[in-house]
C-alpha cells in the first residue's frame, strides 16, 4: 500500500489535490486525507474499489501517519542464525513464522521463541 496525491485538473480547471492510500495497482483505496486536511484521515470500513481513469495521481512519503492494518498486525524482523544465516521472523494473526528451514519442517524454531517485544 503507498499514498498518492491525486493530480487531476477537472474540466472547470480545479485541482483538489486529495491523498488516497490505495493499492500499488491503484485500484483499491484504503483511505483519503481530504485536500485542505491532510491530518484529518478517513479511513473506510473496507477497501473501495476506485476508478482511476481519467485521472492522475502522483506516489508521495507518508507524512500523515496512517498506517495500513497489516503493517501494525504483521511487524517482521530479521534475526541471525547461528551459522550467521539471516531469516525474517514475523508475527501475524495465527502466531509467528519464519523463514528458517527447520520452521518449514517442524511448524517452530528457536527465532520465533526470542524475545521479539
Amino acid at each position: 500500500m503507498q499514498a498518492f496525491i491525486e493530480m487531476t485538473r477537472w474540466d472547470d480547471g480545479k485541482e483538489f489535490p486529495h491523498v488516497y492510500w490505495m493499492d500499488d495497482a491503484k485500484n483499491r483505496a484504503y483511505a483519503y486525507a481530504r485536500w485542505g486536511n491532510p491530518a484529518d484521515v478517513q479511513v473506510f470500513s473496507k477497501p473501495i474499489q476506485i476508478d482511476t481513469r481519467g485521472r492522475r495521481f502522483e506516489p508521495v512519503r507518508n507524512i500523515f501517519g496512517f498506517r495500513d492494518a497489516d503493517e501494525v498486525v504483521n511487524p517482521q524482523w530479521t534475526v541471525m542464525g547461528s551459522q550467521g544465516d539471516k531469516y525474517i521472523v514475523e508475527r501475524t494473526e495465527n502466531g509467528m513464522t519464519c523463514t528458517c528451514s527447520g520452521f518449514k519442517f517442524r511448524g517452530d524454531c528457536k527465532h520465533v521463541k526470542m524475545d521479539h517485544a
